[in-house]
This record gives C-alpha cells, structure tokens and sequence, in this order.
C-alpha cells in the first residue's frame, strides 16, 4: 500500500456524510431520514455538517437513499454534493468513491450528527504512515453475549468496545473492503473478543460491535471488512454524544443531550395533575 504522511493536512481528507437511516415511528415527523428530524432549530445533518466545516474539513459528499436527494438538495444548497444510491451501506460507499476521487476518506453517519468536533479532530490526528483506518470507539457498558448453537456464553465486556464514527480509511483499504465478500451467517466473522483498549492498534479480528446505527446480522461494515483483509486499524476514544439518532428514545437523549429535554428517568412516583 502506498504510505501516507505522518500527519496528512485536513484539506487532503474527503468527508463523506452516510445518510441511510431509514425513517422511524416518533423521528421522522414527515420527513425521509432521522438525520432531517429539527434539534433546537437545524437539522440534525446540518449540525453535523457545521461540525465538520468547524474542524476545517473540505466540502461534504452526501450519499442518501434517492427518494431523500431531491429533499436533502433543497436544505443543504451548494454546501455540499448530494449524490443517491440505495440504502445498503456497500453500494452507497462505492458510489461516493465514484464521486470522490481523494486518496483520504472521513466516512460519518448522518445520524451520529451530535459527535464533538473533538473526535472529529482526534481520529484524523491518529493516522500515520502505519495506518490504515481509524475509527473513534466506547467501552460497552451493557452484558454481552456470545449466542452459540450450544447456548449463551458470557463476554468479557473489557475485551469489546462499540464503533462510531466518523472512520478515516485509504481509499485502497475501502475498495479492498468493498471486494470482500460478505461472509457466511455461520462462520466466525471478525468480531470475536478481544478487542483493543482505545489508542492500540488493531491487528487482528477485535471484539468490535456496534458498527453502523440500528444495525445487525449481516450487514456491511467497512472496518470489519477491512480488518478481515489484513488493514491496521487504530482506535481512538469516542464521546458518548456519539450515538445514532435513529428512534424515539434516541432522539429523547439528542434533547437532552442539547439541553432542549430533562431527563427524567431517576424520577418515581410523577403524576399528572387533574
């Protein structure tokens, strides 16, 4: 693979902004995409937008579903290029690389649109030239189970994060990615424990879940395609405003997490005046 420089300049990275969430009950109040739901006043995917213009980053690709390109084009103007293609994840990516001919690409989800520009700027400070891909992630909190024919089997959470975004990848690594083929439902796919501890390198098949918003099964995930290939993928730590916006409960938590909405979960015993 061809080294890249030590720290490449922001202005060489192509950001490119996956809008492929589709609508959810209580999001999408009329709209295409969870990433068009109103937070204090803007769009999610404008906010998302603003943060990557914040950080110093080139203008935006936006790949999206075809029935939300005509919508999205009208909001966003000529901030940034709108392209569609359908809402599996393999096929928009390989319609931004025909879009995009950078050596560099910063892959976001639209619906991750709170993460800082903190992270932003830490995952592209993470590449050096024995690099492959970066990618921001968090510990996982919740028990985690290895579902097996035989049964459940306990995971040790230490050894598994969850995967954000936004992921910087070479261009070389995503077209190998996307070459790969899916793997079989039976067969042990990367995401076995042993996960790196944020800031290692990945060399090998971590304990990695959480890849794309409200994703699951089979999927397509770049990183994991990537790391099934051989790429050294490094870690850096995520932030909990991170999380997809993709359902009522998360779209509660982007209120709160703006100051727009109380949380009141460790409240008992409210109830509604007559």
């Amino acid at each position: 693979m061809t080294a890249l420089p030590a720290r490449p300049s922001v202005a060489s990275v192509r950001p490119v902004v996956l809008a492929l969430a589709p609508p959810a009950p209580g999001v999408s109040h009329g709209t295409t995409l969870p990433c068009l739901e109103t937070l204090g006043g803007s769009r999610l995917i404008e906010r998302l937008l603003g943060t990557l213009a914040e950080v110093g980053l080139p203008s935006t690709v936006v790949v999206a579903p075809h029935d939300a390109v005509t919508a999205l084009r009208l909001l966003l103007g000529d901030r940034c290029r709108v392209i569609g293609s359908s809402g599996d994840r393999r096929e928009a990516l390989t319609a931004a690389l025909g879009a995009a001919d950078d050596d560099l690409l910063l892959l976001h989800d639209a619906e991750r649109a709170l993460t800082p520009a903190s992270t932003v700027s830490e995952v592209l400070a993470a590449l050096d030239a024995q690099t492959d891909a970066v990618l921001p992630v968090v510990a996982m909190t919740d028990s985690v189970k290895d579902a097996r024919p035989d049964g459940l089997r306990n995971i040790d959470r230490s050894t598994v994060v969850g995967m954000q975004s936004p992921r910087l990848l070479r261009r070389e690594v995503l077209e190998s990615a996307l070459a790969r083929p899916m793997p079989d439902p039976g067969s042990d796919a990367p995401g076995t424990p042993g996960a790196p501890r944020p800031t290692d390198t990945v060399a090998d098949s971590p304990g990695i879940s959480g890849g794309v918003g409200g994703g699951g099964g089979q999927r397509f995930d770049e990183i994991l395609a990537a790391l099934g290939n051989g790429a050294a993928v490094r870690t850096v730590h995520g932030s909990h405003s991170g999380f997809a916006v993709v359902d009522r409960l998360s779209l509660w938590q982007a209120q709160i997490s703006l100051g727009l909405a109380r949380d009141t979960s460790h409240c008992y015993g409210l109830a509604r005046r007559a």
